[in-house]
């Protein structure tokens, strides 16, 4: 068989298909090449964006960062602190359009919970600090482009970012720098204008070189629930020429009484502050300590109750501590040994008290007593500390129509500045020591009065001076005023300042006080309205004039002071009366038996003369204490009313005068509440006249006590209200 092979032949290179395919490849390719190009062009556009709106919000934050004061202004030209607010603006860069959203939320902080919250609890005329969240958005009607035509429907505007900034209400260096670059100023506090308070509540006392010093009016918040309150006011130092005035430093105080539990200090570091002291130019920082220390009884009372309690305690041996100097470790400087305890775990502590069910004073002596507070606070870094106790050196009282121009602010003035002189240089000896070595605290100056002055000066309301009703402009009362001087203790460091200052030749920066000029600015000093605050009596009670006293209520919504013409004819001494100390400002209850020895007083005449006799009063007079044995129920709150006699409420109880011939003569004691507790008032002294009213007790009207008078002179004729029973 024969074998046939046959050759194929095979043809080398591309078919049809495989052209194809390749085609497709490349243009796939081609395809992702420009998918990649357009998405790396859309994304270092969005790069950039992102970028420009990261700086708009940034630029933003650090304009509102630059303002110039605090308070509003008139001068649109004038950045402020209240200008940063919630609000929307656009932006244009590079033809995007951005849409600038502002968030702005105000914290302020509470110091004795130790948290920022966005509740005013404290009633602070402008926050801390300012919580500002700026988001920016591109603008979404803004197509993505490649050259002049759109490359893509995908929009280039639809991100955001957000920028989240605190801004603090004290001017910081950074945001001061360049406002005070164009100012040639070597500072960096941004100067604030400041407006002068208006006389006669608001009084500047002159302190030399230019510089003023006022106080605000006291305003007190009662904390209802448990008749306790809290009083604000702030002490302002500034500059005035004919340029205007300037702002130079605040202190901002607060008063507050409170229910407290004792605790004794453990292994365990328990304690609390050291007070907070004056040093011249700024507040000391405190020291932790151990030593008792106490916790709020009670989550219905000021939130500053429970730094109060705990701090306000003596004892215990920090190091910083100055043996020669005890005063400047204590919260009362003043009191005299036997006001502390000895031995145990509260020795060296201020003696604490509470009320029992006679209403007496007992003292706390165990972990878990509760006690009586008042403490005063000062702003020191932005957060309240606990400051010693005030301490009121002088009180003046001023019938309504003083005070009123300038001639008698620059009298009262210059009695106020000579008055804290004289009385600093009776700190020490005299020519003074190159250092005080007398501790002044054992025997403490007297404030010398107005007539003691080189040329005596009289206020009016003297008896010789004595204002009248009706008032020239013919009205039947009038609003008399008090005020109070307040002198801080001043420890043996602020007083070797002070003697520097007043040393020839000598400047603030020498002295370590750098932009002071005068002792004066660093004297620990200032002048306050008391006139909402005082308790106003007189004598004879309520004839011929009658002063108002009413229970006091928040921001002053009170009357006190105000004298009445009830008769026509007699002259009446008018008697406000006040505590020297914390109280004074709170006006509340005693929280030891040293009150009435710590109170001061001042004598007004008034002088009514018409056309018929004088009122028929026996001169007998019924008096005695008004108490409240029930824990956090102020008695300072009670009223009373009575017939057939003159009474009224004095600091710690009541004084009536009975009416000629008056028959059955009688007083009512009312508006003694606490919630859902039934109330009796008792008196061992004065009988109950008719029926007694007593509820479960669930408003304030709801219980009353009507006492009859006896018909001769009573001093002890007090008055205690009790829970549950007389007993």
């Amino acid at each position: 068989m024969m074998n046939t092979c046959t050759r194929k032949s095979v043809n080398r290179g591309f078919s049809l298909i495989e052209v194809l395919i390749g085609i497709l490849i490349f243009a796939l390719g081609m395809m992702a090449l420009a998918s990649l190009q357009t998405s790396l062009a859309r994304n270092s556009g969005d790069a950039n964006a992102r970028t420009v709106a990261i700086n708009i919000a940034e630029e933003f934050i650090e304009s509102a960062r630059r303002f110039q004061q605090v308070g509003a202004s008139t001068d649109p030209l004038v950045s402020t602190f209240d200008d940063i607010a919630t609000g929307t603006e656009t932006a244009t860069v590079g033809q995007i359009e951005y849409t600038v959203n502002t968030v702005v939320t105000p914290y302020y902080y509470n110091y004795a919970t130790g948290t920022f919250s966005e509740n005013n609890t404290d009633s602070a005329a402008y926050p801390d600090m300012k919580l500002v969240s700026v988001t920016v958005d591109w603008n979404p009607g803004q197509e993505f482009q490649v050259d002049q035509t759109p490359g893509s429907a995908t929009d280039l505007g639809t991100g955001s970012i957000t920028l989240t900034d605190v801004i603090s209400s004290i001017a910081s260096p950074a945001g001061g720098r360049v406002i005070l670059a164009a100012q040639d100023s070597s500072g960096y506090a941004p100067p604030v204008d400041y407006s002068p308070g208006m006389n006669p509540d608001i009084i500047s006392i002159e302190i030399g070189h230019e510089k003023f010093k006022e106080s605000t009016t006291p305003l007190p918040k009662v904390i209802r629930q448990d008749e306790l309150v809290e009083t604000r006011f702030d002490v302002v130092t500034y500059s005035q020429n004919n340029a205007g005035s300037t702002f130079l430093r605040r202190e901002e105080f607060r008063a507050v009484s409170c229910e407290c539990i004792l605790r004794l200090p453990s292994e365990d570091g328990d304690g609390g502050f050291r007070p907070t002291v004056w040093e011249g130019d700024q507040y000391s920082d405190a020291e932790w300590i151990s030593k008792p220390y106490g916790e709020s009884a009670n989550n219905q009372q000021s939130t500053f109750c429970d730094m109060c309690c705990r701090d306000h305690h003596d004892g215990g041996s920090p190091e910083s501590d100055v043996a020669a100097d005890p005063g400047g470790s204590k919260y009362q400087p003043f009191r005299t040994a036997a006001d502390f305890y000895e031995g145990g775990g509260l020795d060296g502590d201020h003696k604490h008290y509470n009320r029992n069910r006679q209403g007496e004073f007992t003292l706390a002596t165990m972990d878990g007593d509760i006690y009586l507070e008042a403490c005063r606070l000062v702003r020191k870094d932005g957060f309240f500390r606990v400051g010693q106790d005030m301490r009121q050196e002088g009180f003046n009282a001023f019938p309504a129509d003083f005070l009123d121009d300038s001639g008698e602010i620059d009298q009262y003035s210059d009695y106020v500045t000579w008055a804290v002189s004289e009385f600093e240089e009776g700190t020490h000896a005299d020519p003074p020591p190159a250092a005080p070595t007398n501790p002044y605290e054992s025997t403490p100056p007297i404030l010398k009065q107005p007539g003691e002055m080189p040329t005596p000066v009289a206020f009016p309301g003297t008896e010789e001076l004595a204002t009248t009703l009706p008032t020239p402009s013919g009205s039947i009362q009038q609003q008399l005023r008090a005020r109070g001087i307040y002198i801080d203790y001043m420890n043996d460091a602020l007083r070797e300042k002070i003697i520097c200052l007043e040393t020839d030749g000598n400047t603030g920066a020498t002295c370590g006080v750098p932009d002071v000029t005068t002792a004066l600015e660093i004297i620990p000093f200032y002048d306050v309205q008391l006139t909402w605050l005082a308790r106003w009596n007189e004598t004879p009670t309520n004839i011929p004039v009658d002063v108002t006293n009413e229970t006091i209520a928040d921001n002053n919504t009170h009357n006190r002071g105000v004298a009445r013409m009830m008769a026509p004819y007699g002259q009446s001494e008018v008697n406000p009366r006040v505590h020297i100390g914390n109280l004074g400002l709170t006006g509340t209850d005693p929280i030891d038996e040293l009150y009435t020895a710590e109170e001061e007083d001042y004598i007004l005449y008034v002088d009514l003369d018409l056309y018929e006799g004088p009122p028929a009063l026996s001169g007998i007079i019924i008096s005695g204490d008004i108490i409240s044995s029930v824990n956090g129920l102020r008695a300072d709150l009670f009223e009373i009313e009575a017939t057939g006699a003159q009474c009224d409420r004095t600091n710690t109880g009541f004084e009536c005068n009975l009416e000629i011939g008056a028959n059955n003569p009688r007083i009512k004691i009312f508006n003694y509440f606490k919630r859902n507790k039934i109330l009796l008032a008792c008196s061992e002294v004065l009988a109950v006249h008719g029926t007694e009213h007593v509820s479960s007790g669930t408003s304030a009207a709801d219980n009353w006590t009507r006492f009859g008078l006896p018909s001769e002179a009573t001093l002890d004729a007090h008055i205690v209200v009790k829970e549950d029973n007389c007993n």
